[in-house]
């Protein structure tokens, strides 16, 4: 007869890899760990008072943007200036309502728009990215193919980027949904 089956031992180049494995494994774990950790901590989380902040400046720079009509006058190009910044507010200076709508300003067109809904994706001290949802107007003038002129209504969706200026959010650049061109 013979005594108990004994499991057959390590040799010691296998413990060495075994151990070498097993550090391998903790030092990854903690490292993940700790990256998750340090990502979330990063990302700064605006109170209620940030976030109404940030989303009713939106709204409201959306709206004055997007709104217009033939008649603009200076103060109200002016109004529209106050709530931009950035590349947006070089390009309104020089086009006026044609950033929004191509053709607006020799067409004489009017539009109008009702933001319905605002959402924050991303949010920062000094800037934001904000989903905005609107429903929009379009009227353009008398042409020889429609006499009575044309109306066009259409809810958009846009994606808002706003930038904290020197405690004022304004907006700073307005992007279709979807646009992979970016």
């Amino acid at each position: 007869m013979t005594g108990p089956v004994r499991p057959p031992r390590l040799l010691r180049r296998q413990r060495g890899r075994v151990v070498l494995a097993a550090v391998v494994i903790v030092v990854a774990t903690t490292v993940a760990v700790l990256g998750f950790l340090g990502a979330q901590r990063a990302r700064p989380v605006p109170d209620d008072a940030e976030r109404h902040a940030v989303l009713t400046a939106t709204s409201e720079a959306v709206t004055a943007l997007m709104t217009f009509h033939p008649g603009l006058d200076a103060s109200a190009r002016a109004a529209v200036e106050d709530r931009l910044t950035g590349p947006l507010l070089v390009r309104y200076r020089s086009r006026g309502p044609d950033v929004v709508l191509p053709g607006a300003v020799l067409g004489g067109a009017t539009m109008t728009a009702r933001v319905v809904g605002v959402g924050l994706n991303a949010y920062a001290p000094d800037r934001s990215q904000v989903l905005v949802f609107a429903d929009q107007t379009v009227d353009i003038p008398q042409t020889g193919s429609a006499p009575n002129g044309d109306r066009h209504t259409a809810s958009v969706a846009r994606w808002a980027t706003m930038r904290n200026v020197e405690g004022n959010w304004r907006l700073a650049d307005l992007q279709p949904v979807g646009d992979v061109t970016r």
